[in-house]
């Protein structure tokens, strides 16, 4: 398929930056790409009141509903938070919703101990992305069902599970469980080491993330517009992965070889869920999705598997999942 060849051939017309580190993190900028046809970013859609997203009747934890009005599609991107309604969610998968349409979309819970209503039946699009490690296990669960089962469900146990262990390894206390409120309690310590990477360089159109000297996450989109947009949102995320971790120095090879990983894994195409086609790839340690559209990627996000990093133990499961999902699960 011509979109499996557009996602291999990419890190031939790539070209990096030098890194900009902040402690450590160190965010190594990324040039290349052709913009695909106009669209316009969920964030803004929202603000503007074109896209609604809301729940499923009286709830369903995997699924949410889109309503987009305007004239443009719009871009919803994986790993990006929807906070509100019944509990917070983060985007399984990046979706380009059709214009004039209504759309489900995939996400995961990242508030497990909240199902009511507590600030209105709408999502509002959050100030932050998840966390790379979360991320990169929600990734490789979807990417698994994608292939095997053809849904875009997560191990939502797993998300659950990482947010906790996150919590405590920042040293936040959270009453729902809330990925948010890690950010919001920590939010001195994201916000100095945002300081000196404030803004991505003029033309740039990824990063690739590098922690403790080692690159483990690479976000790519069409034009530099969006990934300046985006910008703050995701390198807060970036930064609530990076908290805690040793200072060192970021090897610009290293940035190299995983982005070239991209043309050397296992590829497999598939419908999305709004317009485009999702492209998976998968290696030992390395995980990734992409939405091509009209022949260009809009979206890929790269990341090294959480399970290669340290000791390559997978996270116990949290044991409190609630049993509203369990409900849920039964009635799907």
């Amino acid at each position: 398929m011509r979109e499996l060849e557009t996602v291999a051939a990419l890190p031939r017309s790539l070209r990096l930056g030098e890194p900009v580190a902040s402690g450590p993190l160190a965010l190594v900028p990324v040039f290349g790409g052709r913009p695909a046809p106009e669209y316009q970013l969920a964030a803004e859609a929202i603000a503007d009141g074109t896209l609604s997203v809301g729940e499923i009747g009286g709830g369903q934890v995997p699924q949410l509903g889109v309503r987009n009005t305007g004239g443009l599609p719009v871009l919803l991107v994986e790993g990006e938070h929807l906070q509100g309604a019944m509990q917070d969610r983060v985007l399984n998968v990046t979706v380009l919703v059709p214009a004039n349409a209504d759309t489900e979309i995939p996400v995961s819970c990242v508030e497990h101990g909240r199902w009511n209503y507590r600030s209105g039946k709408r999502f509002a699009s959050s100030p932050s992305f998840s966390p790379t490690t979360l991320r990169a296990m929600k990734t490789a669960s979807v990417s698994a069902r994608r292939r095997s089962v053809g849904d875009h469900r997560s191990d939502q146990a797993l998300v659950w599970a990482e947010v906790a262990r996150k919590h405590a390894e920042v040293g936040v206390r959270s009453p729902t469980g809330a990925m948010r409120d890690a950010f919001e309690q920590r939010a001195p310590d994201l916000d100095a080491m945002m300081r000196p990477i404030a803004r991505p360089l003029p033309g740039q159109m990824g990063v690739v993330v590098c922690i403790g000297g080692r690159a483990v996450t690479f976000d790519g989109f069409d034009r530099p517009e969006t990934l300046a947009t985006l910008w703050p949102r995701l390198v807060r995320g970036y930064a609530m992965e990076a908290l805690g971790a040793p200072s060192r120095p970021t090897n610009h090879a290293a940035a190299q070889r995983f982005l070239a990983r991209i043309g050397s894994a296992q590829a497999t195409a598939h419908d999305a869920v709004g317009l485009g086609t999702e492209v998976v790839l998968t290696e030992r340690g390395f995980v990734a999705g992409s939405l091509v559209w009209k022949d260009v990627i809009v979206h890929i996000a790269a990341f090294e598997e959480a399970a290669g990093r340290e000791s390559g133990e997978r996270p116990r499961r949290h044991r409190d999942v609630g049993s509203w999902f369990r409900d849920q699960e039964r009635g799907s």
